[in-house]
């Protein structure tokens, strides 16, 4: 049985270097919560929670109409770090989300 969603947890002492310290970590709770964004037709989902100094919690987002663009961003990052089972992950969400982009495109077709 999957366990269930949770966003990453991230605890530093400044926010300043977030993305750049824990790229690989971000990115790939991108690409897990667009996941399980697309499974369960969600319209946001929190990623990642970052805890400043163990006082400060930062939610980090991503909304759907996001989720292709991002998913095109994560991909290149992925790649760089040679992390090819994440790099299928997002072909397959990718091919879904066109999938998925067809369909409303035909509906539209229909209605015209």
């Amino acid at each position: 049985m999957k366990e269930a969603y949770q966003p990453i947890e991230i605890h530093i002492k400044n926010p300043i270097n977030l993305f750049n310290e824990h790229r690989l970590e971000i990115s790939k709770a991108i690409v897990n919560g667009i996941e399980y964004g697309m499974s369960n037709r969600k319209q946001k989902i929190d990623f990642a929670k970052v805890i400043v100094k163990d006082l400060i919690v930062i939610t980090l987002s991503i909304k759907k109409k996001e989720f292709s663009g991002l998913l095109d961003e994560h991909l290149k990052i992925l790649v760089e770090y040679e992390e090819y089972e994440s790099c299928a992950l997002i072909m397959k969400l990718k091919e879904k989300l066109n999938k998925k982009n067809e369909k409303v495109t035909k509906k539209n077709r229909i209605l015209d």
